[in-house]
């Protein structure tokens, strides 16, 4: 049986311990990644390394999976391998990374994980109340590029043979069966479960700090904004991305889609804005909220059959939810300021593509004049055109100051 436990009892992993977040989506991945990528340097220095220079290590996990994100793509070939050379490197301490992706491997994948990483790996699963998630499971399909309402992907949800392209999704949020696969393959006392709720919003932070031997509070210094942690978005919101979707989406690539409307259009609007009274929460209907408290209530009896050590309340995940029998699910009308943000995010991304191209054509024109300024210089290199390089060299540095 599984044992319940809090963030003030040992956690804390043996020194040089591989710390793998396989996530589950929406339970505060994000806010985590963003922690330990802004606070890297800091980490560090207390003996955990968060391996690469990006926010997350999503490109490494897919490549070690052999999957892609998005449509029309592929994996990040040699990605895995580059993170696992800086981790091998690593003989001193303790190493944090993952994805939540790393949710959607399958038996065989999760065999090959243990396989990879050997007897230092330890695996933490975060998961939050199956009911209260679904708002959010949907909205992340919205960043994703698709389009269903709200109401259909409820119906799919709940159906006994749901529509092959949600299979996937669903798959990756069976939250017994997830957390019962890496514990056959790692061993129950190398996983840990941790339970987030709105009730102990310090209870991740917390737990994370515990098990890499942190000082309580330093995940929480770090400054996080609503992309960073990123929110749930209202009903209006949300809407907004999904016509945007249903326009767009065979009009770019998955590139194009996440540069133009994902990271710009979207994380804008979450970024600089906050719901305010014109926006509507997005609320459960009944139905739904009863046939995900009964799904949820198998997930709890397989977490505590597997075995695995618990930080939380598990009955949270199980907990009741608020609903509404005839919920609004739709939105005919955008607040303003939403739109706003998200045009706005649009225009911020095109003014930064306008700078690169405009550094890169000086940079065009700075070498040319250099070699001009070497041929008239004879065979041997000048004094007078390594001064004019430098000078050179100096004025592009003086101006890209006055762009900021």
């Amino acid at each position: 049986m599984s044992t319940s436990t809090g963030p003030s009892e040992p956690l804390q992993l043996p020194e040089r311990a591989l710390l793998l977040h396989i996530g589950l989506m929406k339970t505060g991945t994000t806010s985590l990644q963003n922690a330990a990528a802004a606070l890297r340097p800091e980490l560090l220095a207390r003996g955990v390394r968060y391996p690469g220079r990006h926010t997350n290590h999503r490109s490494a996990v897919n490549d070690f999976m052999g999957q892609s994100w998005g449509w029309d793509t592929a994996p990040v070939e040699g990605a895995w391998r580059k993170l696992r050379a800086e981790i091998d490197r690593d003989t001193e301490n303790r190493v944090w990374f993952g994805h939540e992706f790393a949710a959607n491997a399958d038996d065989a994948t999760v065999a090959a994980w243990r396989a990879e990483l050997g007897e230092r790996a330890h695996v933490v699963v975060t998961l939050r109340n199956y009911a209260a998630i679904l708002p959010s499971m949907w909205q992340e399909m919205m960043k994703e590029g698709h389009h269903w309402t709200f109401e259909r992907w409820l119906k799919n949800s709940f159906a006994d043979q749901p529509e092959e392209e949600l299979r996937p999704f669903l798959e990756r949020h069976d939250q017994g069966r997830v957390v019962t696969r890496w514990a056959e393959a790692f061993g129950p006392e190398n996983v840990t479960v941790v339970v987030v709720d709105k009730s102990t919003p310090s209870l991740l932070f917390d737990a994370f700090e515990s098990m890499l031997g942190l000082e309580h509070g330093l995940l929480g210094t770090a400054k996080l904004d609503g992309k960073s942690t990123n929110r749930g978005m209202s009903v209006e919101e949300a809407e907004l991305l999904r016509a945007l979707n249903l326009r767009l989406r065979k009009q770019l690539t998955w590139l194009e889609y996440c540069k133009w409307l994902r990271d710009t259009a979207s994380n804008s609007m979450l970024k600089r804005r906050k719901p305010g009274a014109h926006d509507t929460k997005l609320v459960l209907p009944t139905w739904a909220a009863e046939a995900a408290h009964a799904r949820s209530a198998r997930y709890v009896e397989q977490i505590r059959e597997s075995g695995v050590r618990v930080v939380g309340d598990l009955t949270l995940l199980n907990a009741e939810v608020p609903s509404s029998a005839d919920p609004r699910l739709r939105a005919d009308v955008v607040p303003i300021d939403a739109a706003t943000e998200a045009v706005l995010g649009v225009i911020r991304q095109g003014r930064r593509d306008e700078d690169r191209l405009f550094t890169a054509r000086e940079e065009v024109v700075e070498l040319e004049e250099s070699a001009t300024a070497s041929r008239k210089a004879g065979p041997a290199l000048s004094e007078a055109s390594g001064r004019e390089l430098v000078r050179a060299l100096g004025a592009r540095a003086k101006r890209r100051l006055r762009r900021g």
